[in-house]
């Protein structure tokens, strides 16, 4: 079965992926503390240098302007909703899983 990645993070998405295929399957949340970017633009341009998936996209839209603006924002929009006096919390689904 496929997975998209941003349904990784749903529960009951992960417990169908694994069915019975796990005998154990134990589920929890946390949050990784960001505190490297300042300002929106640092995190867009971090992301677009350095983050390989962000880094495909630029290249794939790199022949159209409109698009790349269009990401740009995207990604600076994305970091002033979650950027607080210089931090972010990245929230993230723990799963630890025994082979059936």
């Amino acid at each position: 079965m496929r997975s998209r990645p941003p349904l990784w993070g749903d529960e009951d998405h992960v417990r169908e992926l694994f069915g019975d295929r796990v005998d154990a399957l134990t589920l929890g949340r946390d949050a990784v503390v960001v505190n490297r970017f300042a300002t929106p633009g640092q995190f867009r341009d971090f992301f677009a240098t350095h983050y390989g998936p962000t880094v495909a996209v630029y290249r794939a839209n790199a022949g159209d302007p409109e698009r790349t603006v269009g990401l740009d924002r995207a990604l600076t929009e994305l970091a002033a909703r979650h950027l607080a006096g210089g931090v972010m919390r990245w929230e993230y689904l723990l799963v630890t899983a025994r082979r059936a």
